[in-house]
Protein backbone atom coordinates (compact mmCIF):
# COMPACT_ATOMS: atom_id res chain seq x y z
CA UNK A 1 0.00 0.00 0.00
CA UNK A 2 1.45 3.35 -1.03
CA UNK A 3 0.38 6.33 0.98
CA UNK A 4 1.71 9.83 1.30
CA UNK A 5 3.44 10.90 4.47
CA UNK A 6 0.87 13.61 5.18
CA UNK A 7 -2.44 11.74 5.21
CA UNK A 8 -5.49 12.95 7.15
CA UNK A 9 -4.62 11.28 10.47
CA UNK A 10 -1.02 12.44 10.38
CA UNK A 11 -2.05 16.03 9.65
CA UNK A 12 -4.46 15.89 12.55
CA UNK A 13 -1.64 14.69 14.83
CA UNK A 14 0.69 17.41 13.57
CA UNK A 15 -1.75 20.29 14.00
CA UNK A 16 0.08 21.31 17.17
CA UNK A 17 3.14 22.02 14.99
CA UNK A 18 1.38 23.34 11.88
CA UNK A 19 -0.43 26.15 13.72
CA UNK A 20 2.80 27.72 15.10
CA UNK A 21 4.39 27.33 11.63
CA UNK A 22 1.54 29.33 10.14
CA UNK A 23 1.85 32.00 12.84
CA UNK A 24 5.63 32.30 12.29
CA UNK A 25 5.14 32.51 8.51
CA UNK A 26 2.49 35.21 8.93
CA UNK A 27 4.72 37.38 11.09
CA UNK A 28 7.75 36.82 8.85
CA UNK A 29 5.79 38.04 5.81
CA UNK A 30 4.10 40.83 7.78
CA UNK A 31 7.43 42.22 8.99
CA UNK A 32 8.83 42.09 5.44
CA UNK A 33 5.83 44.00 4.05
CA UNK A 34 5.33 46.44 6.94
CA UNK A 35 8.27 47.80 8.91
CA UNK A 36 6.76 49.19 12.13
CA UNK A 37 10.12 50.18 13.68
CA UNK A 38 11.64 52.43 11.07
CA UNK A 39 13.15 52.24 7.63
CA UNK A 40 15.90 50.21 6.09
CA UNK A 41 17.59 46.98 7.04
CA UNK A 42 19.37 47.59 10.31
CA UNK A 43 21.31 44.99 12.27
CA UNK A 44 18.35 44.57 14.62
CA UNK A 45 16.00 43.81 11.72
CA UNK A 46 18.42 41.30 10.20
CA UNK A 47 18.75 39.54 13.58
CA UNK A 48 14.95 39.51 13.87
CA UNK A 49 14.57 37.76 10.51
CA UNK A 50 17.34 35.29 11.32
CA UNK A 51 15.73 34.35 14.64
CA UNK A 52 12.22 33.95 13.22
CA UNK A 53 13.53 32.11 10.16
CA UNK A 54 15.70 29.77 12.23
CA UNK A 55 12.79 28.84 14.50
CA UNK A 56 10.55 28.31 11.45
CA UNK A 57 13.06 26.02 9.72
CA UNK A 58 13.73 24.09 12.93
CA UNK A 59 10.04 23.56 13.59
CA UNK A 60 9.44 22.54 9.96
CA UNK A 61 12.19 19.90 10.18
CA UNK A 62 10.82 18.69 13.50
CA UNK A 63 7.31 18.46 12.04
CA UNK A 64 8.54 16.45 9.06
CA UNK A 65 10.49 14.08 11.31
CA UNK A 66 7.43 13.64 13.54
CA UNK A 67 5.28 12.84 10.50
CA UNK A 68 7.72 10.18 9.37
CA UNK A 69 7.84 8.71 12.87
CA UNK A 70 4.03 8.65 13.15
CA UNK A 71 3.68 6.92 9.77
CA UNK A 72 6.40 4.38 10.61
CA UNK A 73 4.75 3.47 13.92
CA UNK A 74 1.34 3.16 12.24
CA UNK A 75 2.73 0.78 9.62
CA UNK A 76 4.48 -1.33 12.25
CA UNK A 77 1.32 -1.51 14.35
CA UNK A 78 -0.61 -2.82 11.33
CA UNK A 79 -2.99 0.07 10.77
Amino acid sequence: MTSTIFDKDTLLDLTVNIVPLAILAFFFVAFIVVNPWGSGFTLERVIQFILVGWVFVGLAVLTYAAAKRIETEDEQAGH
